[in-house]
């Protein structure tokens, strides 16, 4: 048998298979083409003593409850402050601080501080001096920037208004010009414009190279990757997949609650450990932030990967990722919410590893499975 390398996500999904969900070894075994030696092994790792499990769980639930009353303690009274101060969440400081004021014998003043983001220091310095030296300039400049602004009837951006003010012997930047401006929505007036459609535009860190060539002769030669997003009771989780064009199998994936490099990063990293390419391999996403950053560039260039990138706004340049995550909401999600990221991770391992590779027919594999396709073309 050929010795295959596992990530730390697929081992931790295998037990789970064991251990929550009432999988025999050897059926796990059959399902996912591992050893049954390796599964009681990494069994083994995750289970420990049930006698020092049990005191370590008494132990540790003491502590919970003790972070939990006081965690309950703050979370009350954050909302409380929420609820009272939701009226200047969005304003500015001296705002804010006019609040703590107010409500200072209601509240504790570092509790208001987090949930406002206001720094302590700064209140107490307002206490000293509520309109700064700054604000005062502020309101003296406001004064001739409207005068500007009517003199012109109203034609005048802040660049011009700021050219009047230097002409004038005022001594200010431009970028404060414009900041007082925009907080007093003062803005030139202008005909009106149409947007400018942007749609369609190529990617100026990596071409388009696979163009929609979707039918590739053999395997390791073209993987396609993208993200979807699963909807929980605790939040979004968030998948993202790497599939080998030739036989439209997941070989890499990875699930994580936010949206990180991470999650394009360890999909990827799963498909090089599983099909250890001997030569480059074109991998093609679309323009988001997570393959356009360089440490997916990085990875690619250490592992000979040929990155490609769809354009913008064009569903159809990757094509076979999004036929690929329709199929697994139609499938098995369904519309459904589930109740916790692991049981949506659990659900979705399922669909890919037992399911989708192993069993589900292609249409375009002429109605069979991607591993008995890959089997049926070496």
């Amino acid at each position: 048998m050929s010795t295959q390398r596992f990530t730390p996500e697929f081992k931790e999904e295998a037990v789970r298979q064991i251990v929550d969900r009432g999988y025999s070894v050897a059926e796990v075994s059959e399902r996912l083409g591992v050893s049954a030696h390796s599964l009681y092994k990494w069994v083994k790792l995750v289970k420990p003593d049930k006698s020092e499990q049990h005191a370590a769980e008494l132990i540790q639930a003491k502590s919970e409850v003790l972070k939990l009353r006081a965690q309950l303690r703050r979370t009350e009274e954050e909302r409380d402050i929420f609820k009272k101060g939701r009226s200047v969440l969005c304003k500015g400081a001296r705002v804010k601080y006019r609040f703590m004021l107010d409500h200072r014998n209601e509240f504790r003043l570092a509790t208001m501080c987090r949930v406002l983001r206001v720094a302590r220091a700064g209140f107490y310095q307002w206490l000293q001096k509520p309109l700064s030296d700054r604000a005062v300039e502020d309101q003296r400049l406001l004064g001739l920037i409207q005068d500007s602004y009517a003199a012109s009837s109203g034609v005048y951006g802040s660049p011009r208004v700021f050219a009047d003010l230097r002409e004038a012997g005022e001594r200010c930047g431009k970028h404060r010009v414009a900041r007082l401006m925009r907080a007093n929505q003062i803005k030139a007036l202008r005909r009106y414009k149409a947007p400018r459609r942007i749609a369609g535009r190529p990617s100026i860190l990596s071409p388009n190279k696979l163009k929609r060539e979707f039918t590739v002769a053999a395997p390791n030669q073209v993987w396609v990757t993208d993200i979807t997003y699963i909807r929980t009771w605790q939040g979004w989780l968030y998948l993202a997949v790497v599939l080998d064009l030739h036989a439209r199998k997941v070989v890499g994936w990875s699930m994580k609650p936010s949206m990180a490099r991470d999650l394009v990063l360890d999909a990827l990293l799963m498909a090089v450990w599983r099909r250890k390419p001997n030569k480059p391999v074109m991998v093609h996403s679309d323009q988001g932030s997570q393959y356009g950053s360089d440490d997916w560039h990085r990875f690619c260039r250490d592992h000979h990967l040929d990155p490609s990138m769809s354009r913008r706004g064009n569903c159809w340049d990757n094509a076979v990722a999004e036929s690929f995550f329709s199929s697994l909401k139609k499938e098995r999600i369904r519309k459904r919410i589930y109740k916790t990221r692991e049981l949506a991770r659990a659900d979705v391992f399922d669909y890919i590893e037992v399911f989708y590779n192993r069993t589900r027919r292609h249409s375009h594999l002429g109605d069979v499975s991607p591993e008995a396709f890959e089997r049926a073309s070496k």
